[in-house]
């Protein structure tokens, strides 16, 4: 059959329909563009739960995946409350990745951004549990996940395995330490097929129980217990027995349990899982890999233990927190001849079968202990590092009496849980050879010869502290009157006296200014008098003993080196026993350089003291006094504002 006879376009026709056809590809092109844009931007928010089934108290992985955000800012998930299970927060695990593809000569770019929010979903109780929707949401965009339903089961127990927790019955102290154990058992038929077993035991999970781990001497295995802070692996011993007619392992671990409260212990039960293989197949090397298997569950009983606190009554002053039995205490000194204020360092070695981490040392002023009017103390107990020879501390201490022979013996008491009831120890005494300082006060200064109260004192025997300063005093004027060459006569001559009458216009012209220099006068000796009475007089008598020092050091530095070491340290000490606060590590080095001058001189005994020891000893006492100057000064101040 013939057809019509296709009309034949015009060129301007032509190019009007491959314009047209261009912009309908260019069109669609563009929709679909549009299209693919709007899917890959819907963001999908899908939950994921591990395989089942799934067990009562059998935690398991439920993960909530985001897809489609923007990596910045992280998008924020609203957890739903799961009723009769608890679900915890474990991680997140963002990702992003690109691809590329190219079809028919065009390329196409793929970038996809997932979050997976992790939790784990414990089941409380048996039967449906319902796992509400989880909202995400970034910035305004938000997205929910489908509502999830599972099915718990219990897990069946069986007669083959089983836990056992051993506690003390109580009660149990503060601080005590309490041997536990805890024992798992499985019999031979349940091991041979065992896939992997989880112990559970809630004691260890209490925050208000320190525990601690002895090693055994037969151990040859670990028993593996889930805590809330991680997987702990237990040195244990195993054995193998026969109970009730099936041979059984026993694995045995111990721990120490030491109560940190008073308050009641009271924990669940201690449960084990076990996973038992059901189905086998053999792999490439011909090993036996598990294909189904099943859970099996055994608890022991739940654990409530009475904790009281150590009696208050008959509690030795030396008692400082250390429970147990056994305790020693030994006390090491870094000297033992030593002169008033110098330092003693002293080491504590406390050993015992108790916690140590615990035990402290008593207040050193405690009765049992050291005099405070003998000893300078530290104002606070030492803190003590423990060992495995026990625990040490360390304390600096400073003789303040020259009668002091010993170190005395320490008291030092702990409780014993198990008699219920204070015990204590002492130390053995440390002698002690002390020197006392030499301090030259003002019955040691040497009086004029010749002065008429030393001589009239001397004569009488009399000791009268008010006659002896009286002396002192006329002795001390007459003294400054004969020095000054006044005459005091009495003029009898006339003539002279007129003469002196005469004078008197003279004298009168003097009168004025003399009467304006002594107000002045009387003004400046207000002003210092003043000044004076707001000095604090702890600072004024330290000022005194520094600027006594300085005349010391200086004196010293003129000797030769035996001589000179000697002074030098005889200063330092009497600053140190009239100022026990002034001692310090930069005077206690000092002193030990002046000794070693002072007992290993050199063989011709000329030498000379050196130089750069009195000016480290002037620089000390110049700096102790400018800190002086500066506290008059703001005391001063302070009272002036007052008043």
């Amino acid at each position: 059959m013939i057809g019509k006879p296709r009309r034949k376009r015009s060129p301007t026709q032509a190019y009007a329909w491959r314009v047209g056809m261009l912009l309908c590809v260019l069109l669609f092109a563009g929709l679909g563009a549009g299209v693919g844009a709007s899917v890959a931007a819907a963001q999908e928010v899908r939950v994921q739960v591990a395989r089942g089934p799934y067990y009562l108290g059998q935690p398991f992985e439920v993960q909530v995946v985001a897809s489609d955000f923007e990596e910045e800012p992280p998008p924020e998930v609203v957890v739903p409350e799961v009723e009769g299970g608890r679900l915890v927060y474990v991680g997140v695990s963002p990702s992003t990745s690109t691809s590329i593809s190219v079809v028919n000569g065009r390329m196409t770019r793929t970038r996809e951004v997932k979050f997976v929010f992790r939790y784990q979903l414990t089941p409380l109780r048996r039967g449906v549990i319902r796992v509400p929707e989880f909202e995400v949401s970034q910035g305004a965009t938000r997205s929910r996940s489908r509502e999830l339903q599972l099915e718990v089961a219990a897990v069946p127990r069986n007669d083959g395995i089983r836990i056992a927790l051993e506690v003390p019955k109580g009660p149990i102290f503060v601080g005590q330490k309490v041997p536990i154990a805890i024992e798992f058992q499985i019999d031979e038929e349940t091991r041979r097929d065992l896939v992997n077993y989880a112990i559970e035991v809630p004691l260890f999970n209490l925050p208000h129980l320190r525990f601690l781990d002895m090693p055994l001497a037969n151990a040859d295995t670990n028993l593996i217990v889930e805590t809330d802070e991680g997987t702990l692996r237990l040195p244990s011993a195993s054995v193998e027995k026969r109970v009730d007619g099936r041979e059984v392992l026993i694995v045995r671990a111990e721990r120490i349990m030491i109560a940190l409260s008073d308050d009641p212990i009271q924990a669940d039960a201690s449960t084990v899982f076990v996973e038992q293989g059901t189905r086998y197949r053999r792999d490439l090397f011909n090993q036996r890999q598990v294909t189904a298997s099943q859970k099996f569950m055994a608890t022991d009983r739940p654990v409530e233990i009475e904790v009281a606190d150590v009696p208050r009554e008959d509690r030795p002053p030396s008692y400082a927190g250390a429970i147990g039995e056994g305790f020693t205490l030994e006390v090491v000194a870094d000297r033992s001849v030593v002169q008033i204020g110098e330092p003693i360092q002293l080491t504590f070695h406390l050993r015992g079968n108790g916690d140590l981490t615990s035990a402290r040392l008593p207040e050193l002023d405690a009765e049992g202990l050291f005099d405070p009017n003998l000893f300078r103390l530290p104002e606070e107990s030492p803190a003590g590092i423990v060992d495995e020879d026990g625990k040490h501390f360390e304390a600096t201490l400073r003789v303040l009496d020259a009668e002091v022979r010993e170190i005395p013996a320490l008291d030092y008491s702990w409780f014993d849980a198990d008699s219920r009831r204070f015990e204590t120890t002492q130390s053995r005494p440390i002698a002690l050879s002390v020197g006392a300082a030499e301090i030259i006060g003002a019955d040691a200064v040497t009086r004029r010869a010749g002065s008429g109260a030393a001589l009239a004192g001397s004569a009488n025997g009399g000791t009268d502290p008010s006659s002896e300063a009286a002396n002192a005093a006329d002795s001390e004027k007459q003294s400054s009157l004969v020095q000054s060459g006044a005459n005091l006569a009495v003029e009898r001559d006339m003539a002279v006296l007129l003469a002196l009458r005469g004078s008197g216009s003279a004298i009168s012209k003097g009168v004025v200014p003399a009467l304006y220099g002594v107000g002045f006068a009387a003004l400046l000796f207000a002003f210092w008098d003043r000044r004076r009475q707001n000095v604090d007089p702890a600072l004024a008598a330290r000022k005194r003993a520094l600027a006594k020092a300085q005349s010391g050091i200086k004196a010293a530095s003129k000797l030769l080196a035996v001589e000179g070491a000697s002074d030098l340290g005889r200063v330092l000490r009497e600053l140190i026993a009239e100022f026990p606060e002034e001692a310090g590590s930069d005077v206690d080095a000092l002193l030990q350089e002046c000794d070693a001058l002072r007992f290993a001189p050199d063989a011709s005994g000329k030498a000379a003291l050196p130089a750069e020891l009195v000016e480290r000893a002037r620089r000390l006492v110049i700096a102790r006094a400018s800190r002086d100057t500066s506290e008059t000064e703001t005391t001063q101040e302070t009272k002036g504002a007052g008043q």
